[in-house]
């Protein structure tokens, strides 16, 4: 797969050392090192235009599946991404760091992303 819902959990999967690859079902998927979610893409391919879904399965459990809005779940790992590399820093790095990951996912999601992107704290 090489959609947009891909691209989004490949950036995620990039968000060390909250998540990491992980190669489940026939994808690459992101799996969260804080609780086990595995974070899957989803075949976006016969829509008329792709928004980026992502289905979720809590703790990496089949049964418990969710599907959600990848370009806002992306948004709030960043977010979370960010503050943890920021512990003991400045605020000014915290909100470079934290500009650079949703200057990249801005990239990715293009106008998916509707979320005004913070630069400062």
């Amino acid at each position: 797969m090489n959609g947009l819902s891909q691209r989004i959990v490949d950036y995620i999967a990039e968000l060390m050392p909250l998540y990491t690859f992980q190669f489940a079902d026939g994808h690459d998927c992101a799996l969260s090192l804080v609780d086990g979610t595995l974070l899957m893409p989803v075949d976006e391919s016969s829509t008329e235009r792709e928004e980026g879904w992502i289905a979720v399965l809590w703790q990496g459990d089949a049964q418990r599946r969710s599907e959600v809005p990848g370009p806002l779940l992306a948004y709030q790992a960043a977010l979370r991404c960010a503050e943890l590399h920021g512990i003991g820093r400045i605020p000014a790095e915290v909100g470079a760091h934290r500009h650079i990951l949703l200057t990249r996912l801005r990239e990715i999601c293009g106008d998916l992303l509707h979320i005004e992107m913070a630069t400062r704290i």
